[in-house]
């Protein structure tokens, strides 16, 4: 399968990205399942079971299991049946040495092709240190940014992805399901400056 993990703060919305992106590949025919790997807050289990009972994708966790590293185990040959699968991990409030030590170890077991970094549109400043903590750990390969529904504009966002030098590769717009978009620069950008169409600002500037 292809493994994609996503890293990333405390409340950036991991688990509730994990459910989007099990939509957006099961609604492209891959067969899906997810895996809970944060043994750090307590309802991270019973919230991806939730969304990937309501998405129709298959769930993977071990609830009172406190070594990530042995839930992905238990189940890495059942996993090998699916074309993709997403593993949820913990995030933190900061980085601490123990997460480090934690996604080093999953990395290195789970060897996922994607390593995408969730990140909220509205952490601002602290993207940059935050963004270059997770990639010394793991090589983010690509950034999912979060929460662009709100007033944020996600500009630190873009200076995770210039740190990490990986691509933003989607963006979620939306509590639902189905607010994961693929990233579209132009119209990031226009976003971004307020300025709705990009492309005829852009025809204006050519003339």
């Amino acid at each position: 399968p292809t493994t994609i993990m996503l890293v990333g703060l405390f409340g950036s919305g991991k688990t509730t990205t994990a459910g989007k992106l099990a939509k957006f590949y099961k609604k492209r025919g891959s067969k899906v399942a997810v895996i809970q790997t944060d043994t750090w807050r307590p309802a991270a289990y019973d919230q991806l079971q939730q969304i990937a009972a309501a998405v129709g994708v298959d769930f993977y966790g071990i609830k009172k299991e406190k070594d990530p590293l042995n839930i992905y185990l238990a189940f890495e040959t059942k996993l090998e049946e699916y074309d993709v699968v997403i593993v949820d991990t913990a995030g933190r409030d900061a980085l601490s040495d123990e997460l480090i030590m934690e996604l080093n170890q999953l990395n290195s077991t789970i060897e996922p092709d994607e390593r995408l970094l969730v990140i909220s549109a509205d952490i601002g400043q602290a993207a940059q240190k935050q963004a270059q903590a997770f990639h010394d750990t793991c090589k983010v390969t690509g950034v999912i940014v979060t929460k662009l529904e709100g007033t944020a504009k996600g500009g630190g966002a873009l200076s995770a992805c210039s740190v990490t030098g990986a691509p933003i590769a989607f963006i979620g717009v939306g509590e639902k399901v189905d607010d994961l978009e693929p990233f579209n620069p132009q119209r990031f950008v226009g976003r971004l400056l307020g300025m709705g169409d990009l492309e005829s600002l852009l025809e204006k500037a050519r003339e």
